[in-house]
């Protein structure tokens, strides 16, 4: 049947009668699509599918897109924002700590001061800008639209692997890094969250593509649930 998400399309305003036979294939009535719909979980993966291929119902259930993904980023950006102020305290800890009252500064201290200071420059670093829950809604729509407009990686042909290097089997694509798909450039990303190359590469790429990766993940978990539900129904 292809790409079973291409049914969802049925399910919008339309003159033509889909739901009479089909040449030879499983008759499926709108109302088995709906129905089969029906039987994907609620969440990120529903709403991202709803709004790929049937965009007349994510325009009805922007609300609940957006709070899905607000769900889906939030925990994370807390996440780091915890790690950096913990970090951020065991330095300024260490600091005070040297030459406590006026005594002499130990070579423990100095080891310690070192130490706290790496840990809160490589937390730092791995951090989000500050501002990306302000910026969410942009990104968000950058990557919905990269993951609505992105066709077969060249390198792998969509399959996600490619022969290894020495002959012994299959690796995961290089080009694509697994998702079968072909990546936007850092230039068009960065002109989809309205940054210039420099910014997204510095600030912005690894939260982009963090989205990126775990919305694709759920969008393909709900296409699979859909697949399964429109089996039985078949």
């Amino acid at each position: 049947m292809g790409n079973k998400r291409e049914l969802l399309a049925r399910l919008g305003p339309s003159t033509v009668k889909f739901d009479t036979g089909r040449g030879g294939i499983a008759d499926l009535t709108n109302q088995d699509i709906a129905g089969a719909l029906g039987m994907v979980p609620g969440g990120l993966g529903r709403e991202l599918l709803e709004a790929l291929w049937w965009p007349e119902s994510s325009m009805r259930r922007i609300q609940q897109l957006r709070q899905a993904v607000i769900a889906l980023v939030a925990p994370e950006y807390i996440r780091q924002q915890q790690a950096l102020s913990v970090a951020r305290t065991e330095f300024g800890i260490a600091k005070a700590s040297m030459g406590w009252a006026g005594g002499a500064v130990t070579n423990t201290q100095r080891v310690e001061h070192r130490r706290a200071e790496a840990k809160l420059e490589a937390v730092r670093a791995l951090c989000w800008p500050n501002n990306t829950m302000e910026q969410l809604g942009s990104l968000a729509a950058a990557v919905i639209g990269e993951m609505a407009s992105a066709g077969c990686c060249d390198a792998c042909d969509g399959r996600r692997v490619q022969p290894a290097a020495d002959g012994t089997g299959a690796v995961q694509c290089e080009g694509c890094s697994g998702s079968g798909v072909a990546p936007l450039s850092g230039r068009k990303r960065a002109i989809a969250i309205g940054a210039d190359q420099s910014a997204y590469r510095r600030f912005w790429q690894p939260v982009y593509e963090w989205m990126l990766e775990r919305m694709r993940d759920a969008e393909s978990e709900a296409a699979e649930a859909f697949g399964r539900a429109l089996s039985r129904a078949a």
